[in-house]
């Protein structure tokens, strides 16, 4: 289960308003021309670009358990991401896609941190130590990039390091509505009191976020954007301890960009109550080690296939990566996938499949307008998702607004709202159908149906195994006589090109869904949409089974509740939920 991440900061009550946003472009444009030219050491390479991002953040938490507020605060912090290149628009130092520029040991990330006042002189003496310090590692990284061209070839020795742009300015502010604390903190009270009618649900707890992200950009061109983002997440945990010492956790989630779009008390009440039946239900149900044969996706796991196996593969900065696989770099033009589907980002789009998006963005975080980029169509591969660093010598791949970073971490090309099209998907009973016939074409003994995902991984580098993996947060075993029953302990598991290849069929009812991708850019907003997906052929491996004792004493209010019975029959339609991707600490090298 994820952790509440440390939160950076003090804890206050405030926002940066209008008018403070309007003084600190003013200050960062005036210090970033200042520094601009001012960089200067004899006999070493001087800066040609220079850029400030400020990231304000005020984040509204509370966490609470078993009708009880374990945590509330109202935190606003302030850092910046510096990007000082030296050398020239055709050659920097920015190597391998800017993939390892995220160093915990930089001694630029003690500076990165800003004050959360209004003080001007204040915040123009932080940008001052930063961008010295940017500065010389900049020079460091740079001569090392030359001196590693004496011995080896760089690949990319043809491509310019960075574009030029024209100046942008867009300083359009809004003020975020205010978050009604009161109603949330009876919202949370009233919504984690219930658990304690389950005595068989040893550990839960409700939490939410709402995050108002306040972007402020300016560079040695002349561009000043501001851009602005709320993020909102809802959740609640369950976890519970079978008599034999298993482990089974579940999750309800919503992430929105408005706090309106959130479920009423109502609503997510009768979600919990689902989830804790599903959870008896799952306690009850059989696990299997391993298999390998037809695979029916939901949407929402079709859709964390699609993001692992394709999407990242996509990312141009992992292209300009000598330790990259670089799956499908020499594949524009061909056929990656079947010619049913055609593939886009649009960080523009506001809404996919009714649902309201968390993955825009009006710039990304190295002030270039995010545009729809279009990779697939029609099962060829078309482009690559691209910042300012091009990525191959063509007019689709020169950049398309989709850098993005986190903290300290270089921007590099990321998702944002993902779409999967498909041109010929059919119904759910069509596609039910084409599943059962392909099990008993198969002779297997039956298939598997994957209902809900809690996310994935995937690792893009040469020096691991060119793999996915997806986790199964619910699925059933579909036999040729068309019964089902829930099975768990299992993940997805498989190879880029193997996985593409075995697909057969689509559903014709897309469905979108809201999460988090962490990368070596930090983690970020997505938002995939995607049909059901049906595989000729997928392998799933055992997930972590690891056993535990059980409690020495009873809980204290177990003899008072009343437990419901447990139903561990057929799995029933009705305890089907939105899907989730649970966010986890990324593992290096890993895309979550």
């Amino acid at each position: 289960m994820r952790a509440p991440a440390p939160a950076r900061g003090a804890s206050v009550g405030g926002r940066i308003d209008g008018r403070t946003a309007r003084r600190f472009i003013a200050a960062m444009s005036e210090e970033c021309m200042r520094n601009a030219g001012g960089l200067r050491v004899r006999g070493y390479p001087r800066p040609y670009y220079l850029s400030y991002l400020l990231r304000d953040i005020y984040e509204c938490h509370l966490w609470g358990r078993l009708g009880n507020l374990n945590e509330m605060t109202n935190q606003s912090r302030r850092h910046v991401f510096c990007d000082v290149r030296v050398g020239s628009y055709r050659f920097d130092q920015v190597a391998e896609g800017g993939l390892d520029d995220h160093d915990t040991d930089s001694e630029a990330l003690d500076h990165v941190d800003m004050p959360i006042g209004n003080d001007t002189d204040a915040l123009k003496y932080h940008l001052w130590k930063l961008t010295d310090v940017r500065y010389r590692e900049a020079v460091r990284q740079y001569l090392a990039r030359r001196s590693q061209n004496i011995s080896y070839v760089d690949p990319n020795g043809n491509l310019p390091s960075f574009q030029r742009r024209k100046p942008i300015e867009d300083v359009r502010f809004r003020r975020f509505p205010e978050v009604d604390v009161e109603h949330w903190k009876r919202f949370v009270l009233q919504s984690s009191r219930m658990v304690k009618r389950y005595p068989e649900v040893k550990n839960s707890w409700i939490e939410l976020r709402v995050r108002d992200v306040t972007r402020i950009f300016v560079n040695s061109e002349g561009s000043q954007i501001v851009d602005q983002q709320r993020l909102c997440e809802l959740s609640c945990d369950l976890w519970l301890l079978t008599p034999e010492g298993e482990g089974v956790a579940t999750r309800v989630v919503h992430i929105t960009p408005t706090t309106d779009a959130l479920p009423d008390l109502a609503t997510f009440r009768a979600q919990i109550r689902d989830r804790v039946r599903l959870l008896n239900q799952l306690a009850a149900a059989p696990t299997i080690k391993s298999y390998a044969g037809p695979v029916l996706l939901a949407p929402g796991p079709a859709g964390i296939l699609f993001h692992e196996v394709l999407g990242h593969r996509l990312e141009g900065s992992r292209l300009l990566s000598t330790r990259e696989g670089q799956t499908f770099k020499r594949d524009l033009g061909k056929r990656i996938v079947p010619e049913m589907f055609s593939v886009y980002d649009d960080p523009t789009l506001h809404r996919s499949a009714g649902v309201e998006l968390v993955g825009g963005y009006r710039y990304d975080d190295e002030g270039s307008p995010g545009e729809r980029a279009v990779l697939v169509e029609r099962g060829k591969l078309i482009g690559f998702l691209a910042g300012r660093q091009p990525v191959l010598k063509r007019n689709n791949v020169l950049g398309n607004g989709h850098a993005r970073g986190e903290y300290y971490e270089r921007p590099i090309s990321r998702m944002s709202n993902l779409v999967v099209d498909v041109d010929g998907g059919v119904s759910h009973d069509e596609l039910m159908a084409q599943f059962i016939d392909e099990i008993k074409r198969q002779k297997v003994p039956f298939g598997i149906m994957v209902l809900d995902g809690e996310g994935g991984e995937t690792a893009t580098d040469t020096y691991d195994f060119q793999a996915f993996m997806g986790q199964i947060a619910l699925a059933v075993q579909v036999w040729p006589d068309g019964s089902q029953n829930l099975v768990r302990g299992v993940n997805f598991v498989g190879t880029p090109l193997s996985a593409l290849r075995n697909v057969i069929a689509a559903g014709n009812t897309p469905v979108c869904e809201n999460a988090f991708c962490g990368a070596e850019s930090g983690l970020v907003p997505v938002s995939t949409t995607c049909p059901a997906v049906l595989l000729r052929n997928l392998e799933l491996q055992a997930s972590d089974q690891r056993k535990f004792a059980q409690y020495v004493l009873p809980m204290p209010y177990e003899k008072a509740a009343l437990s419901p019975k447990r139903d561990p029959g057929r799995f029933a339609a009705d305890d089907r939920s939105a899907a989730s991707e649970k966010k986890t600490k990324k593992p290096k090298r890993k895309r979550s």
